[in-house]
Parts: C-alpha cells; structure tokens; sequence
C-alpha cells in the first residue's frame, strides 16, 4: 500500500534545534553582559585610583540646579575655573551661614560659604570663602579643603570646620536645607 498523496509530510521533530539554539543565545547574551559589566568597573576603578568621584552614568553632566550666586561664578571666572556653576546643594545653618555646593559642566565641585548671612551681601574673603577642592563623600555629603588644610564638611544636618591648626572644630547644625 502507498501513501496518499493528499497526506502532508511527516513532521520532523523540532524541539531539540530550539534547545539548543536557547542555549546558545543565553551563552552569548551572558557574555555580554559579563564583559559590559566589566568595563563599567573597570571605569569605576580607574576613577578610585586617579582620586575623582564616582562616574556619572548619566548621558548628560550638565548639572540642572539654579545658578550659584553670582558671586561665586565671578570668583570662579577670575581663579580661571569654569563659571558655568548650578548649585547642586544648599544649607543654611543655625548661625545663619550659607553654604552653596555648586557644579560646573565638566563635573567639577566646588564650595562657598557666606557667613552672618543677613548682614549684606556676600564679599569672597570677608565673610564669604569659595573653595575648588571639594570632594562628593556620600549621599548630600561634601568635603572642602582649604589651601591651609583647614576642612568643611557640610551635610544634611551639619557643617563641620576641622581647623588645621588643632583649633577645637566647630560644629553648626543645619537649620533648612534648600
């Protein structure tokens, strides 16, 4: 007996081809996955050892804030720093000092303060200090360097003055943080 020609063919079977490709594609896709992942630590890394903060991951760098005070960006201009600053953090303390983390488009932070606030404006070496050496330490956590070695440390709920000639260090507690 011949088989009729109205019959289809016989199915080949099909689930062993699409195993294995599964598994080849779940190979290759955690291949890349591990070798992305190695080159974003690799980045990380690099940037521990040379001193900088954490990468931003974002695509753009630019920081949104509002523009520092005026101020500040015109003291950056005349150190020859970048004076597109955009304030990123702001506390006033229970002493009515101010202090601006501010931001340039490159990454960069820096610090001003401006102490008795609500006695004039802000005079850079009177009763302001614009600082370039500022380092990120965590969450809204900041660390200033002075020339001297004098360091700030400004957060959510105070601003710390180490005072590198072994003065006791003066502690302020934030009052608001804008």
């Amino acid at each position: 007996m011949t088989p009729s020609d109205d019959l289809s063919p016989p199915r080949r079977p099909i689930f062993f081809p699409v195993v294995i490709a599964t598994v080849f594609l779940t190979i290759i896709g955690m291949t890349i996955g591990f070798l992305l992942g190695e080159r974003h630590n690799d980045r990380v890394r690099a940037s521990v050892q040379t001193g900088s903060e954490t990468p931003n991951t974002d695509i753009s760098s630019e920081p949104s804030g509002p523009l520092c005070p005026e101020e500040t960006i015109q003291t950056a201009r005349g150190l020859g720093f970048p004076d597109d600053l955009r304030q990123i953090f702001k506390i006033v303390t229970d002493n009515r000092t101010i202090v601006w983390i501010c931001q340039d488009g490159a990454g960069s932070l820096y610090y001003q303060s401006q102490t008795k606030s609500d006695q004039g404006p802000l005079v850079q070496n009177k009763n302001g200090l614009f600082l370039s050496q500022v380092n990120r330490e965590g969450d809204d956590e900041y660390l200033a360097t002075a020339d001297n070695g004098t360091q700030f440390v400004v957060n959510r709920q105070q601003l710390e003055v180490h005072f590198a000639d072994g003065r006791k260090t003066q502690v302020s507690d934030v009052d608001r943080v804008e």
